[in-house]
Protein backbone atom coordinates (compact mmCIF):
# COMPACT_ATOMS: atom_id res chain seq x y z
CA UNK A 1 0.00 0.00 0.00
CA UNK A 2 1.23 3.29 -0.58
CA UNK A 3 1.16 5.08 2.52
CA UNK A 4 2.23 8.62 0.56
CA UNK A 5 -1.98 8.21 -0.87
CA UNK A 6 -3.45 8.05 2.56
CA UNK A 7 -3.28 10.29 6.05
CA UNK A 8 -3.78 8.86 9.63
CA UNK A 9 -7.09 9.46 10.95
CA UNK A 10 -6.76 11.40 14.56
CA UNK A 11 -7.09 9.12 17.68
CA UNK A 12 -8.40 9.98 20.85
CA UNK A 13 -8.62 8.85 24.36
CA UNK A 14 -11.88 7.72 26.56
CA UNK A 15 -12.36 9.40 29.36
CA UNK A 16 -15.35 7.98 30.32
CA UNK A 17 -16.54 4.15 29.67
CA UNK A 18 -18.82 4.12 26.50
CA UNK A 19 -21.86 2.29 26.43
CA UNK A 20 -22.70 -0.20 24.07
CA UNK A 21 -24.94 -0.07 21.17
CA UNK A 22 -27.97 -0.73 21.62
CA UNK A 23 -29.44 -3.95 19.82
CA UNK A 24 -32.28 -4.52 20.28
CA UNK A 25 -34.40 -3.81 17.44
CA UNK A 26 -38.59 -3.03 17.38
CA UNK A 27 -40.06 -4.69 14.51
CA UNK A 28 -43.19 -4.89 12.88
CA UNK A 29 -45.06 -8.11 11.49
CA UNK A 30 -45.53 -5.79 8.33
CA UNK A 31 -41.49 -5.19 8.03
CA UNK A 32 -39.58 -7.02 5.70
CA UNK A 33 -38.38 -10.50 6.60
CA UNK A 34 -34.70 -9.59 5.96
CA UNK A 35 -34.50 -7.12 8.47
CA UNK A 36 -34.40 -9.62 11.14
CA UNK A 37 -32.61 -12.03 9.04
CA UNK A 38 -29.28 -13.45 10.68
CA UNK A 39 -27.48 -13.12 7.74
CA UNK A 40 -24.43 -15.62 8.16
CA UNK A 41 -22.30 -14.41 5.38
CA UNK A 42 -21.87 -11.31 7.88
CA UNK A 43 -21.98 -13.24 11.63
CA UNK A 44 -19.75 -16.01 12.54
CA UNK A 45 -21.55 -18.92 12.88
CA UNK A 46 -20.31 -21.41 15.87
CA UNK A 47 -19.47 -25.00 14.97
CA UNK A 48 -19.20 -27.95 17.30
CA UNK A 49 -18.11 -31.09 16.48
CA UNK A 50 -19.76 -33.99 16.38
CA UNK A 51 -17.91 -35.93 18.86
CA UNK A 52 -17.90 -33.00 21.40
CA UNK A 53 -19.39 -33.91 24.81
CA UNK A 54 -22.80 -32.34 25.53
CA UNK A 55 -20.73 -30.48 27.90
CA UNK A 56 -18.39 -29.19 26.13
CA UNK A 57 -20.80 -27.70 23.53
CA UNK A 58 -23.13 -26.30 26.28
CA UNK A 59 -19.61 -24.46 27.03
CA UNK A 60 -18.74 -23.34 23.91
CA UNK A 61 -22.33 -21.98 23.47
CA UNK A 62 -21.85 -19.92 26.43
CA UNK A 63 -18.83 -18.45 25.54
CA UNK A 64 -20.30 -17.67 22.02
CA UNK A 65 -23.23 -16.19 23.55
CA UNK A 66 -25.87 -18.41 21.57
CA UNK A 67 -28.69 -21.41 21.78
CA UNK A 68 -28.04 -23.12 18.87
CA UNK A 69 -25.12 -23.83 16.79
CA UNK A 70 -24.79 -26.20 13.63
CA UNK A 71 -22.61 -29.51 13.95
CA UNK A 72 -19.80 -30.78 11.78
CA UNK A 73 -18.67 -33.72 10.78
CA UNK A 74 -15.10 -35.56 10.69
CA UNK A 75 -14.75 -33.97 7.05
CA UNK A 76 -15.72 -30.50 8.47
CA UNK A 77 -19.00 -31.01 6.28
CA UNK A 78 -22.14 -29.41 8.47
CA UNK A 79 -24.56 -32.74 9.70
CA UNK A 80 -26.89 -31.48 11.86
CA UNK A 81 -27.30 -28.60 14.57
CA UNK A 82 -28.45 -28.29 18.02
CA UNK A 83 -29.66 -26.36 20.58
CA UNK A 84 -29.07 -25.68 24.38
CA UNK A 85 -32.71 -27.06 25.08
CA UNK A 86 -31.50 -30.49 23.25
CA UNK A 87 -28.35 -30.52 24.89
CA UNK A 88 -30.53 -29.82 28.38
CA UNK A 89 -33.66 -31.28 28.17
CA UNK A 90 -35.13 -34.84 27.86
CA UNK A 91 -33.38 -35.43 24.86
CA UNK A 92 -30.22 -36.93 26.30
CA UNK A 93 -32.30 -38.48 28.99
CA UNK A 94 -33.88 -40.61 26.59
CA UNK A 95 -30.90 -41.18 24.12
CA UNK A 96 -28.99 -42.48 27.37
CA UNK A 97 -31.59 -45.07 28.79
CA UNK A 98 -32.21 -46.36 25.67
CA UNK A 99 -29.14 -47.16 24.58
CA UNK A 100 -27.78 -47.86 28.16
CA UNK A 101 -25.00 -45.43 28.38
CA UNK A 102 -24.19 -42.75 31.14
CA UNK A 103 -25.46 -39.30 29.95
CA UNK A 104 -21.75 -38.42 30.37
CA UNK A 105 -20.69 -40.39 27.80
CA UNK A 106 -23.03 -38.82 24.78
CA UNK A 107 -21.68 -37.28 22.03
CA UNK A 108 -23.64 -34.28 20.21
CA UNK A 109 -24.07 -36.34 17.39
CA UNK A 110 -26.78 -38.44 19.49
CA UNK A 111 -28.82 -35.41 20.42
CA UNK A 112 -28.35 -33.18 17.01
CA UNK A 113 -31.25 -32.40 14.42
CA UNK A 114 -29.89 -34.51 11.90
CA UNK A 115 -29.42 -32.36 8.45
CA UNK A 116 -32.35 -34.31 6.82
CA UNK A 117 -34.41 -33.37 9.41
CA UNK A 118 -33.81 -29.19 8.90
CA UNK A 119 -36.61 -27.14 7.80
CA UNK A 120 -35.55 -24.54 5.56
CA UNK A 121 -36.92 -21.15 2.89
CA UNK A 122 -35.19 -20.47 0.20
CA UNK A 123 -33.89 -16.36 0.32
CA UNK A 124 -35.63 -15.86 -3.55
CA UNK A 125 -38.94 -16.21 -0.90
CA UNK A 126 -37.58 -14.49 2.21
CA UNK A 127 -36.58 -11.62 0.15
CA UNK A 128 -40.37 -10.66 -0.66
CA UNK A 129 -41.55 -11.67 2.70
CA UNK A 130 -42.73 -9.82 6.07
CA UNK A 131 -42.01 -10.82 9.51
CA UNK A 132 -45.48 -11.71 9.85
CA UNK A 133 -45.29 -14.61 7.56
CA UNK A 134 -42.13 -15.68 9.28
CA UNK A 135 -43.34 -16.04 12.41
CA UNK A 136 -46.65 -17.76 11.16
CA UNK A 137 -44.31 -20.10 9.29
CA UNK A 138 -42.57 -20.63 12.79
CA UNK A 139 -45.62 -21.38 14.44
CA UNK A 140 -47.37 -23.55 12.25
CA UNK A 141 -44.22 -26.02 12.55
CA UNK A 142 -43.41 -25.41 15.92
CA UNK A 143 -39.83 -23.91 15.05
CA UNK A 144 -37.50 -22.11 17.00
CA UNK A 145 -34.78 -21.32 13.90
CA UNK A 146 -35.87 -21.44 10.45
CA UNK A 147 -32.91 -21.64 8.56
CA UNK A 148 -32.65 -19.79 5.02
CA UNK A 149 -30.58 -21.49 1.61
CA UNK A 150 -29.44 -19.65 -1.41
CA UNK A 151 -29.12 -21.95 -4.18
CA UNK A 152 -26.37 -20.63 -7.02
CA UNK A 153 -24.95 -22.65 -9.99
CA UNK A 154 -26.20 -26.11 -8.33
CA UNK A 155 -24.74 -25.07 -4.87
CA UNK A 156 -27.02 -24.86 -2.14
CA UNK A 157 -25.21 -22.48 0.89
CA UNK A 158 -26.85 -22.10 4.76
CA UNK A 159 -27.32 -18.29 3.98
CA UNK A 160 -28.89 -16.98 7.45
CA UNK A 161 -31.34 -18.04 9.86
CA UNK A 162 -34.30 -16.44 12.16
CA UNK A 163 -34.24 -17.08 15.68
CA UNK A 164 -38.03 -17.27 17.08
CA UNK A 165 -36.64 -15.68 20.51
CA UNK A 166 -35.25 -12.40 17.76
CA UNK A 167 -38.49 -11.93 16.74
CA UNK A 168 -40.32 -12.47 19.61
CA UNK A 169 -38.34 -9.45 21.62
CA UNK A 170 -38.45 -7.00 18.23
CA UNK A 171 -42.60 -8.11 17.66
CA UNK A 172 -43.33 -8.15 21.58
CA UNK A 173 -45.23 -11.49 21.14
CA UNK A 174 -44.87 -14.97 21.12
CA UNK A 175 -44.47 -16.99 18.46
CA UNK A 176 -45.37 -20.32 19.80
CA UNK A 177 -45.90 -20.98 23.58
CA UNK A 178 -46.38 -24.75 22.59
CA UNK A 179 -43.47 -25.91 21.32
CA UNK A 180 -43.04 -28.72 24.19
CA UNK A 181 -45.65 -30.60 22.83
CA UNK A 182 -43.42 -32.21 19.76
CA UNK A 183 -40.62 -32.90 22.05
CA UNK A 184 -42.94 -34.50 24.69
CA UNK A 185 -44.49 -37.13 21.27
CA UNK A 186 -41.14 -37.52 20.63
CA UNK A 187 -40.40 -38.41 24.22
CA UNK A 188 -43.08 -40.86 24.71
CA UNK A 189 -42.34 -42.30 20.88
CA UNK A 190 -38.77 -43.11 21.93
CA UNK A 191 -40.01 -44.21 25.01
CA UNK A 192 -42.27 -46.65 23.60
CA UNK A 193 -39.31 -47.72 21.30
CA UNK A 194 -36.74 -48.66 24.05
Amino acid sequence: MSHGRFKPLSLSSLAVAPSLPDTQRHARPEDPALSLLTDLCHSACVVAGHRDRLDQTLHLMMRAGVRMVFVAGADGALVGMVTAEDLQGERPVVRASSHHVPHSELTVSDVMVPLHRWPTVDLGRVRTARLGEIAATMHEHGLRYLLVTQTKHGQTTLRGLFSASRLERAMQTVIDSDLHSQSFAELEMALAHA
